[in-house]
């Protein structure tokens, strides 16, 4: 995954050169229309991308934006992003005050040059030029101007058009694209007018305008902005990048390209070849070959991010990270590939968006780059694999990356797909909580859980980053998944060959109880779910909610004889529906106390905006009836 420094919000790629003044009259005469609901103004924002050939473009954007209060989006930062194969040729930066006097130009010394760096990289040609406006007082207008040149690969990031962003209005904005008239533009809009094109030269040109758009709101568990907002997306029907030709006329010759630029570097030295032979002996079915094969990459082979030029799109070969042990995702895509191929058994690579939610999600009729993972996919088996991670079990996706378009490159091009759905029954957590009330107000805490599915990527990343019980303890208790970390028994098992985690943990909490004269207290779940969404009295956007969880959690609450319930008791199973999901606790009597078991069922769903309310209602309830807390006193006799 891309890591990129928070200070980059605002992306520049394209402009001319600033003018003296910013464009004032316009920021003082904006309608209540376009401030309403507004942090910032976007007055113009010209994109002007001229291809000149299959390989080489030229990016020109000018943007002025009014900030008219401090709750801007970080858009005083601006930024542009260049590498080996693109050349930034024009940064320039103006801020004017409300009177149109200038208050920053970005001078040299106010300009900083600085590589990005993934979590794990060892090759990235990737930089970041950026400068902060000091805006101190509002309204600030910005003027920027930026030009790069791209080539080969670089040229394949498309300047995508995303004129206004929520929290923001716009005046105006136009989008130019020119291609030469052999070389087909492709795109894609929403809530765009068709483009005007024209034949200029040997040039065919396609230009979009927009006028006077409302700020739209930003709102909690929202849809994409490439779903509620304008944008246009384009790309080449025909391109070439380090003499490979290809094209996003469809996902199948696309698919075909990345094909292409992979052959041939699925060869394995005879010595691998030999130890993979090894490997497989004795195994009895195609699945136990793939299992032992991948848990053998898994102990050979460490991730290592790789950002250069063609590389961002084209591994290592199968001997380069055999003899140096490491590769990116697509380095060990094809090398657990080629091993697989090495005992007769296919595989597809599989090009993928790693996200809680993909910016855009990629469409059948559209074919275009919108993926920055990529995973293998047994046809066979009907499994994907997950190659970057050391410690997931055989087939195991993480959340990150299911219920999502991918695209299988296969021997005949590209072909569409979905990684499988969440279901709820497959992610969540079995826990069982015992406390045992003492004289003294203490309790005795035993807990038992087993954490599946989504659920349990944390506590196995843990296990995997902490290998020390006390770390590991530490961790936990921070994060409020243990009451202390003195307990006398603590057992944390990560199963090998399943996507579980168990947990157990003894402790006694001190003044667990509280006294008030002759009544205990007692919160009955020392671990509710209490998330409720933010108050909305008005809401213009569907929701969009993606969790996906099957939550069983039991409490036994052991007391004296000497001891009754007061209050708190559920005399009555309690349940709530929604179409979000479905609630239901209930309390037993046992020999020794109550037995409280309560199951809780999230899954994915978009409702329109009107529905927010009773969205947020179901959690408020659950919220409630999780704090229930039990008051005890002394048995009365009759």
């Amino acid at each position: 995954m891309i890591c990129l420094p928070l200070m980059v919000l605002l992306i520049v790629w394209a402009g001319t050169q600033v003018r003296g003044q910013a464009e004032m009259p316009a920021a003082l005469a904006l309608p209540d229309s376009l401030r309403e609901n507004a942090n910032s103004v976007v007055l113009s924002y010209d994109l002007d991308y001229h291809v000149t050939s299959l390989r080489t473009a030229t990016i020109r954007e000018r943007r002025t934006i009014t900030l008219l209060n401090g709750k801007h989006d970080r858009e005083n930062v601006v930024a542009a992003y260049y590498d080996g194969e693109s050349k930034i040729t024009t940064f320039d930066v103006l801020a004017t005050d409300l009177f149109g006097g200038e208050i920053f130009r970005a001078r040299k010394s106010d300009i900083t040059d600085e590589r990005i760096t993934a979590e794990g990289s060892f090759v990235d040609d990737r930089w970041v030029r950026y400068t902060k406006v000091p805006c101190t007082k509002y309204p600030c207008t910005i003027t920027t101007e930026v030009e790069r040149k791209v080539t080969d690969f670089a040229a394949m990031a498309f300047p995508h058009w995303n004129p206004v962003h929520r929290d923001q209005s716009l005046v105006t904005a136009t989008f130019t694209a020119r291609v030469p008239a052999e070389i087909p533009l492709l795109y894609t809009g929403y809530l765009v007018p068709e483009p005007q094109t024209t034949g200029e030269g040997q040039d065919r040109v396609y230009r979009w305008k927009l006028q006077n758009i409302p700020a739209q709101p930003s709102e909690a568990l929202s849809p994409q902005p490439t779903e509620t907002l304008p944008f246009v997306r384009v790309s080449l029907g025909d391109f070439e990048i380090d003499g490979y030709r290809g094209s996003f006329g469809d996902w199948e010759r696309f698919g075909s390209f990345i094909g292409t630029i992979m052959a041939g570097r699925d060869e394995l030295p005879a010595r691998l070849s030999a130890e993979v032979h090894a490997e497989v002996e004795g195994a009895t079915s195609d699945r136990e070959k793939i299992d032992r094969l991948y848990r053998f990459m898994q102990d050979r082979c460490r991730y290592v991010s790789v950002q250069l030029g063609i590389g961002g799109w084209q591994p290592f070969s199968a001997a380069y990270v055999e003899e140096n042990r490491y590769g990116d995702c697509k380095a060990l895509s094809n090398y657990m590939g080629a091993m697989l191929k090495e005992v007769g058994i296919a595989s597809y690579p599989v090009l993928i968006h790693s996200s809680e939610v993909p910016y855009y999600a990629i469409r059948e009729d559209f074919a275009t780059s919108a993926f920055n993972h990529m995973v293998l996919y047994v046809p066979s088996e009907d499994m994907y694999l997950e190659c970057t991670s050391k410690h997931a079990p055989t087939g195991y996706l993480s959340e990150s990356t299911l219920d999502r378009g991918v695209l299988w490159i296969t021997p005949e091009g590209g072909v569409m797909a979905r990684t499988p759905a969440l279901v709820p029954a497959e992610h969540g957590h079995l826990r069982s909580v015992t406390q045992v009330l003492k004289e003294d107000n203490n309790v005795d805490f035993v807990l038992n859980a087993t954490y599946f599915g989504a659920e349990q990527e944390l506590f196995r990343g843990l296990a995997a980053y902490f290998g020390s019980p006390q770390d590991r303890l530490d961790w936990l208790h921070k994060n409020s998944f243990l009451p202390d970390v003195s307990g006398s028994d603590f057992q944390y098992t990560v199963a090998g060959e399943a996507p579980e985690v168990s947990m157990s943990y003894t402790t006694r909490l001190n003044n667990r109880l509280r006294k008030m004269g002759s009544r205990r207290f007692l919160m009955l779940n020392p671990q509710p779910y209490n998330w409720i969404p933010e108050v909305q009295e008005e809401r213009s956007l569907p929701v969009d909610f993606r969790t996906t969880r099957f939550l069983v959690d039991t409490v036994r609450v052991n007391y004296e004889e000497n001891l009754e319930i007061e209050s708190g008791l559920i005399r009555e199973p309690l349940v709530f529906e929604h179409q979000v999901g479905k609630y239901r606790a209930e309390m037993r009597r046992t020999e020794e106390g109550l037995l409280w078991i309560r199951t809780l069922l999230l899954r994915p769903v978009r409702l329109p905006a009107e529905d927010y309310g009773s969205f947020r209602q179901f959690f408020v309830d659950v919220a409630k009836a999780e704090s229930l807390q039990l008051v005890l006193r002394e048995r009365r006799t009759k």
